[in-house]
This record gives structure tokens, C-alpha cells and sequence, in this order.
């Protein structure tokens, strides 16, 4: 059984989480402090932590900020559950290290169906340069990619795009992120770009490009890399 821990100083928030991701087949544990969260987090090593953002006793950012400077939590999949909705807020929750951002209310459908998307990373496993999943296979060595078998071609832009989504994948990135990270110092790249190449790259992958599973739309942010289920 998978295991989450759950940092929300909100009790009644907490009972309706945890009956959900109970029912969802997950073990939970509960913690309304970050007072004695790390230690927590250390002895159970769970396979996913949910953690708002603002706490009596201190800021999930920061918290956030320390597992990710350990070796022992660094790569433990964090989703902040907050009421802070600006851009700004999204954007330094996922540069701290957060994997996914969630903004309160949200429905527990949503918050399960994000939780089984980062666990599902660990699907996404990368042998000798080459990540796969699902019949979709990336090989950075060679700069191919493959679906159920079958060569998709792509221009070296295209490559360097899906590549990067995917070796990242539930993280959400804005546009300007991904021109940052793929395009670097380029500077005639726009976000108008990002939508052009994310379009292309659908219509090479998705079986419907209309209804994306691969590349998902975060609506009022930018783009994310899921592995279908």
C-alpha cells in the first residue's frame, strides 16, 4: 500500500483528506504542525506528501526548501495544498522543488487523480538514456522517440521539448519556464511559440489531439507531462 503524509493544520480539511485517500487505498498519515513533520517524514519515508503552504508554525515553502536539501527526502514527490492562487505563488511553489500545486477548494476526484499521476513517475524509468512508458519510448542517445513501436519524427526542437516534459513529468511548467529551460538565451521564442510546438507534438503522440493525455493544458498556467493511465 502506497503511503502519504499529509501536513494541513485545517482538522476539518484533514477528516475529509483522509477519508478519501483511505478509500483511495492509500495510507495516511496526518500531521497539523510542522513541528516534528521532518522526523515524521524521515522514519516513515512515504511515497507522496501533501503540504499546505501556510501553517501556524512556519511556511511549506521553506519546509519544502529543507527536504528538498536532504538526500533522504529529496526526491519525495511534494503537492502544496494552498488558498494562494496567483501566478507568482504557483510559479515559487514548483522553482522551490514542489512537483504539483494545488489550489483549495479542489475536489478529492482531482486531488486523487493528481496524486496517482506523480506516483505513476515511477513508471517512467530511465535505462541507459532512454525513458519509457506506456509504449511511448524516449532514447536521448540516439535523439529518437518511439510510440508502440513506431518511430515518431520529430525536429530537434520538438525532441528537446517532449524530452524535457517528460523527464519531469506531473510537474507543471508556464511558458516562460519552458522557454528558459529548452530554448535558453534564444530570445525570439514567445509563449505563443510554446503553444505551436505543444500543438505539433500532440498531433505526433496523442491518439486524439483534441482530448491530450500525454501533454495536459494546466489552465491558466502553461503545460504538463502525465502518464497515461
Amino acid at each position: 500500500m502506497r503511503s502519504l503524509v499529509v501536513v494541513e493544520d485545517d482538522r476539518d480539511l484533514c477528516t475529509l483528506l483522509e477519508y478519501n485517500l483511505r478509500n483511495g487505498g492509500y495510507d495516511v498519515t496526518t500531521l497539523h504542525r510542522l513541528k516534528g513533520a521532518d522526523e515524521v517524514i524521515r522514519q516513515t519515508r512515504p511515497d507522496l506528501i501533501l503540504l499546505d503552504v501556510m501553517l501556524p508554525d512556519g511556511d511549506g515553502f521553506e519546509f519544502c526548501r529543507k527536504l528538498r536539501a536532504s538526500s533522504d527526502t529529496a526526491e519525495i514527490p511534494i503537492l502544496f495544498l494552498t488558498a494562494l492562487s496567483q501566478e507568482m505563488d504557483r510559479v515559487m511553489g514548483l522553482e522551490i522543488g514542489g512537483d504539483d500545486y494545488i489550489t483549495k477548494p479542489f475536489s478529492p476526484r482531482e486531488l486523487l487523480a493528481r496524486i496517482r499521476a506523480h506516483l505513476r513517475r515511477g513508471e517512467l524509468r530511465q535505462r541507459r538514456g532512454t525513458l519509457a512508458a506506456k509504449g511511448l519510448s524516449i532514447d536521448f542517445s540516439a535523439r529518437q522517440a518511439t510510440l508502440n513501436g513506431k518511430r515518431i519524427d520529430l525536429t530537434a526542437t520538438e525532441f528537446g521539448l517532449l524530452g524535457f516534459l517528460a523527464e519531469h513529468a506531473g510537474t507543471a511548467f508556464t511558458r516562460q519556464q519552458l522557454i528558459a529551460k529548452v530554448w535558453g538565451s534564444r530570445k525570439h521564442i514567445t509563449p505563443r511559440n510554446i503553444d505551436v510546438h505543444v500543438r505539433r507534438l500532440r498531433e505526433r503522440i496523442e491518439e486524439d489531439p483534441k482530448r491530450p493525455r500525454w501533454i495536459q493544458t494546466v489552465r491558466g498556467f502553461g503545460y504538463r507531462f502525465e502518464i497515461p493511465e
